[in-house]
Order: C-alpha cells, then sequence, then structure tokens
C-alpha cells in the first residue's frame, strides 16, 4: 500500500481548530455560568459532534480513525480545559484567605453522589466551599485556606487545586489538539495498490 497525503484543505483545518477551541472555552465557561448550565452543557455536545465530524472528514474518504481519536481527544480536551482553565484563572485573580470552618451540611442529589457544603467565617465574610465526599469535607472549627476569586467568576479552590501542575493541563488541552489536527491534516491517507 503506498499513502498520498490529503490534499490541503484549510478552511476545514480552520473549522477544527476554532471547534478545538470552543471546547476548551466551554470546559471554562460550565463552570462560570451557574444557572445556565444546561444550555453551555447542550452547545458543548453540539461543538463536539461538529469537530468530530470536521477532522473525521477531513480525507478523502470518511475516515473511522480520526472520527473516533477525535471522540476522544474532544472529552479528554473539555476535561483537561476545565480543570486547568479553572487553576489558571485563579492563579491570576485568585487570592488566598484563610478561614475555619462553621458548619457542614449534606446536599443530596438523586442523579449524583452527596456533595458537602462547608459554611467558613474567613475574617469578616462568610464563604461556602463544597466538597465532593464527606472524607474531603473539612470538620467544623478546623482552619484551612481557601483561594477566592476576586472577580467572583468562578467558584473557590483549595491551595491544592491550583498550581503549576493544574495549569498545564489547559496548555495540554490545547498541544493535544494541534497535534492530532496537524497528524490528521499531514499522515498520509492508505490506498489499495
Amino acid at each position: 500500500m503506498t499513502g498520498t497525503r490529503p490534499p490541503f484543505q484549510p478552511k476545514k483545518l480552520l473549522w477544527s481548530s476554532l471547534f478545538a477551541v470552543a471546547i476548551v472555552a466551554a470546559g471554562f465557561l460550565i463552570m462560570a455560568v451557574g444557572k445556565a448550565f444546561i444550555a453551555v452543557a447542550f452547545a458543548t455536545t453540539i461543538v463536539w459532534v461538529f469537530y468530530v465530524i470536521a477532522l473525521g472528514n477531513y480525507r478523502p474518504k470518511p475516515s473511522k480513525w480520526a472520527g473516533i481519536t477525535a471522540m476522544v481527544v474532544g472529552f479528554a480536551t473539555f476535561f483537561a480545559a476545565h480543570v486547568g482553565s479553572h487553576s489558571v484563572w485563579l492563579s491570576v485573580f485568585g487570592e488566598t484567605v484563610h478561614c475555619k470552618v462553621i458548619s457542614v451540611d449534606t446536599v443530596p442529589s438523586r442523579t449524583s453522589p452527596s456533595k458537602y457544603h462547608s459554611k467558613l467565617q474567613c475574617g469578616d465574610q462568610q464563604r461556602v466551599h463544597i466538597a465532593d465526599s464527606y472524607k474531603s469535607a473539612p470538620q467544623p472549627g478546623t482552619e484551612m485556606d481557601v483561594v477566592v476569586d476576586r472577580t467572583g467568576v468562578v467558584p473557590d479552590l483549595e491551595p491544592r487545586e491550583v498550581g503549576l501542575g493544574h495549569n498545564l493541563l489547559l496548555l495540554l488541552a490545547l498541544l493535544m489538539n494541534g497535534v492530532f489536527i496537524f497528524l490528521v491534516a499531514w499522515l498520509p491517507v492508505r490506498e489499495p495498490e
């Protein structure tokens, strides 16, 4: 089998890149929109489908490997961008405050595990910190540091959740897409002899 590179299609590459950037943006927006969560999740799904279609159809014959890999890369991008962009935002616009836990409330959910809301006293302000499990929820009377967003756009995180390692996940999401789009456009198409 010999192979030739697919013809260069700048419009398809541009659309694929824009869909990838939209998935990264959705990873950030999903935590910042509050009650518009459903609308952002729906829009993210539509963008993800178009991302898969754009990359799967870049080659002369629709490519299974490109489409299936685009699905996986799209999901990985969303989650890496979600964690990484939150950390980057708080690295830039956050400040660490020392707080004392006043109480812990359990918030049950029909569709997911219960969340634990810890009411914190941070100087003269009260804040709510959300933990996913009872083990990670601080007990009343405990003192802890929290990184708070000065702009009020994103929820608070613990200092261990904000840092270089988490920030690099955003870069990983962007690089992963850049490399994947490059490989779809550059790798030769195998043709039967």
